[in-house]
């Protein structure tokens, strides 16, 4: 006998035109590649040290890293950049959904969980209030910098503008105990400045599979920069010690760079605090015989703060502390 079991939880604060529509979940995911790592690349290691200053000089900061092997002006520009967009993290906007299939027919259970999460931040700071408290750069060509923000008597006039959009996915699915785990982040970045020179923009995409490297691929100024070819192994100087107290996800290999692992850590964690915003907009249960499906979905959009407050480094992986406020909507 067959049984069916429909029900449907309508959320009233939850505006239909907030949810994603399938024609915006596809133009999200084709903006996420596929991998195009090709077989048998080259792969050059390389050892770099990092200064205590990397562990102590967060505080009220926003940090920004280059990517490897640049010269040194876009290395700083990008890195500048990345900061910049750091700050727009306190003020954001976003909406998810997540989506849970199960089919279990009595012999076999097969199982996937679909999430995806996009966000959208902006600010608009007087130049003049932004101050660099501290900057290094590794042998690795890594620009690191820490941008700090003191609006006080300055020209609100001269200003810069920047705007952050992202799209956090998170797959995963299961057949007969084999499970395979798939993320695709991807995140763009533009400034505006008074001094058009000044303008820049990126595209940053990364991909793992099973919590490995797939390919990664960065868009700055609209020209791609490889990394493809370096892995770095970090570690800290002797007098340093990374503290990792208030930090509670995993570390994220960083021997594809410091900023990928920031990012790739940082995405984690705040998709995972947006997730708990979610509320449940559908529940379907079908049983037919011996076999049982159900299908369960959630959404939602809020506003959102959050910012680095702590980096962290143990065994070449990088663990941030990211503090997330969700206001009143």
């Amino acid at each position: 006998m067959r049984q069916l079991i429909l029900s449907f939880a309508l959320i009233i604060l939850l505006p239909f035109q907030l949810l994603f529509s399938q024609s915006q979940l596809k133009d999200l995911m084709d903006k996420l590649p596929v991998s195009n790592r090709e077989s048998n690349f080259p792969v050059i290691p390389i050892k770099s040290t990092l200064p205590c200053n990397f562990y102590r000089n967060i505080g009220s900061s926003y940090i920004g890293i280059s990517d490897v092997g640049m010269d040194s002006t876009t290395a700083y520009n990008q890195a500048y950049l990345r900061a910049l967009s750091m700050i727009a993290f306190q003020n954001g906007r976003a909406r998810g959904m997540s989506d849970f299939y199960n089919d279990n027919n009595g012999e076999q259970i097969s199982s996937n969980y679909e999430e995806l999460c996009e966000i959208n931040t902006t600010t608009n700071l007087p130049v003049a209030g932004l101050k660099i408290s501290d900057s290094f750069i590794l042998n690795t060509g890594e620009f690191v910098l820490f941008l700090n923000v003191d609006s006080a008597n300055v020209d609100l006039e001269d200003r810069i503008n920047t705007n952050i959009s992202a799209a956090i996915y998170y797959k995963e699915n299961e057949i007969a105990g084999s499970r395979r785990i798939i993320n695709k982040i991807l995140l763009e970045s533009k400034m505006t400045c008074p001094d058009k020179s000044k303008d820049h923009t990126e595209k940053l995409t990364y991909i793992l599979s099973n919590n490995r490297w797939l390919a990664n691929e960065t868009l700055f100024d609209g020209q791609k920069i490889n990394t493809d070819r370096y892995k770095i192994f970090y570690e800290p100087v002797d007098e340093c010690i990374s503290d990792t107290t208030g930090c509670k996800i995993y570390g994220t290999s960083s021997v594809d760079g410091l900023w990928y692992a920031l990012i790739n850590n940082m995405s984690r964690q705040l998709s995972s605090q947006l997730k708990e915003r979610f509320l449940n907009v559908k529940q379907v249960g079908d049983a037919y015989q011996n076999e049982i499906k159900t299908l369960n979905r959630e959404s939602g959009f809020f506003r959102f703060s959050c910012n680095i407050k702590k980096v962290a480094l143990v065994d070449n992986k990088l663990i941030t502390h990211l503090e997330t406020i969700f206001p009143n909507q």
